[in-house]
């Protein structure tokens, strides 16, 4: 995905929504999902979790995610 894609994909979320990324292991993926979800906001203390946590919608605070899978990656 490029800059200009994604621009123009998080024209359609407020400007004020906070954007996350999935935390786990190491490396990078290229971004290839963009979805809005609901999460609680440092929630999580072990370092290999991402700091926050999902929530039901009704009690987490709206976010963007993006996030992509390893294309690379050879199955076990």
């Amino acid at each position: 995905m490029t800059i200009h894609e994604l621009i123009e994909t998080l024209k359609n979320f407020p400007p004020g929504m906070q954007v996350v990324v999935k935390g786990y292991e190491g490396g990078y993926n290229d971004i290839d999902k963009i979805k809005q979800v609901s999460m609680i906001l440092n929630a999580n203390e072990k370092w290999w979790d991402g700091a926050h946590a999902e929530a039901k919608e009704e009690a987490g605070i709206p976010a963007v995610l993006l996030s992509g899978e390893n294309k690379n990656a050879k199955p076990d």
